[in-house]
């Protein structure tokens, strides 16, 4: 009967292994294209965001902007478009799970303002 028990535990041990390695991971930028006008700067950003959890959009939008402008500087009326997948695995499925639009301060917009 013991064994019948580790048969059942040791999978779900990894599984939850995998689970908890996923999670940890900070956020990976796998592509980034900037288009830029003298009034515009519009940035495509496609990222893995490495979690399954439930995600507080805002906050990961100002966090990623944050992180944006200080490795790249600013430029003016800069607008950010992310589209976001959960895992890798998500990535190369094509299973996109969102798609924001935010400005330079982090905020959620829904249309590009000139």
């Amino acid at each position: 009967m013991k064994k019948k028990k580790w048969i059942l535990i040791i999978p779900m041990l990894v599984l939850l292994a995998a689970f908890c390695m996923e999670e940890a991971k900070p956020y990976e930028i796998l592509n980034s294209t900037v288009i830029s006008s003298p009034n515009l700067t519009e940035n495509e950003i496609t990222l893995v965001i490495h979690s399954l959890l439930p995600v507080d959009k805002e906050a990961l939008a100002k966090k990623i902007v944050e992180d944006h402008l200080r490795l790249n500087g600013g430029r003016p009326n800069q607008y950010l478009e992310l589209e976001l997948y959960r895992t890798n695995l998500h990535y190369s499925l094509r299973k996109v799970y969102d798609t924001i639009l935010c400005n330079d301060k982090g905020e959620i917009v829904t249309e590009i303002e000139f």
